[in-house]
């Protein structure tokens, strides 16, 4: 049942207009209970009360329905995409698969996550090649080396397939130990490509706590066990040790960029010291194989055929709650005026 303000006020005049009226004698008149006009107000009072309590619970309806369905708006609009991305698309497809940001466990580009996007990408059987969107500064050499494995069991199974990176901002360190298992390698004039090479970093306060009269009791067992405690001293025979893993670590990545280059790399003095070199300066030596972007490559290379995003996914829930959040400041701005 629905009212309206207007249906109130015409509801209190009907009342008032179809009341018995008495007539009123003039001495009457003069006598009237001075209170009649206290009463005659605080009714008043009381029905525009009702009034504004009325207009209030409609106002607070109107905004649940339209909560309501923002809310559903937004969950079909979800769900309608993710139906529309795990559509079977006519024609050749181009599987775009972007990598940016830190190599490693719980990092922006986690190998087992990377590993599983080459796997759904390969399951299309109208594939027709792979373009790799990297920007990393690099990261962790373990996953690195996983996500370098991938892609080239991928090549070496599916050799039709090419496996393009195109470098954006920069692939350097981890970022460029996955570009090279690539069949082909691209980066602006003034990306960062290389830094091959590897790095331990920490500080030694040993004799900081001697100064401040501080004594550090560590129980280890293994004589090696607490070697990268910054509070004790290095020995020489953990030195040894440690340089000789990251020189170890440096080979591995040394001799992946050789498998993967080939007789493209022109080795220098500096190609494996850990120097970074600007895409101009990389495609001399062999780094990358030329100058380009993904609009370009797509248009010259895949003409005719549909690129398809292979990205990690988030959490359904802070998918949702991210796009809900996106999608209730749009209808904000767009209802917000400067004047």
């Amino acid at each position: 049942m629905s009212w309206t303000e207007d249906e109130d006020k015409s509801e209190s005049l009907n009342q008032n207009a179809n009341a018995p009226k008495q007539p009123i004698e003039p001495q009457e008149k003069e006598n009237l209970d001075p209170n009649r006009e206290i009463w005659t107000l605080l009714e008043k009072t009381l029905s525009e009360n009702i009034i504004e309590k009325r207009r209030a619970r409609r106002w607070r309806i109107f905004f649940r329905f339209s909560m309501l369905a923002i809310i559903l708006a937004v969950l079909g609009g979800w769900f309608m995409q993710s139906t529309l991305q795990n559509a079977n698309l006519e024609g050749d497809v181009i599987a775009m698969i972007p990598m940016r940001g830190v190599i490693g466990a719980d990092a922006e580009i986690e190998s087992s996550d990377v590993v599983n996007l080459l796997d759904d990408a390969y399951q299309n059987s109208r594939l027709k090649g792979v373009i790799i969107e990297m920007n990393s500064p690099g990261g962790s050499p373990v996953h690195s080396g996983i996500i370098y494995d991938a892609i080239r069991a991928k090549e070496q199974a599916y050799p039709e397939i090419p496996v393009l990176v195109v470098v954006e901002d920069m692939a350097a360190s981890g970022g460029y130990y996955i570009a090279s298992a690539a069949s082909e390698i691209y980066a602006d004039k003034a990306s960062l490509v290389g830094s091959i090479g590897v790095i331990s970093s920490g500080f030694d306060a040993s004799n900081l706590l001697e100064k401040i009269g501080v004594e550090r009791r560590t129980f280890t067992a293994g004589r090696n066990k607490a070697f990268l405690d910054p509070f004790s001293p290095m020995t020489d025979e953990a030195r040894d040790k440690w340089q000789a893993v990251l020189d170890e670590t440096h080979q591995q990545f040394i001799n992946a960029v050789k498998e993967g280059r080939g007789d493209r790399l022109t080795i220098t003095n500096d190609v494996f010291s850990g120097m970074v070199f600007t895409g101009s300066q990389a495609q001399k030596i062999g780094l990358i194989d030329g100058l380009s972007s993904v609009n370009e490559l797509l248009n010259s290379r895949f003409p005719d055929a549909t690129p398809v995003f292979y990205e990690i996914k988030q959490d359904s829930w802070r998918e949702l709650a991210k796009e809900f959040g996106v999608e209730m400041a749009t209808k904000i701005l767009s209802t917000t005026r400067i004047e």
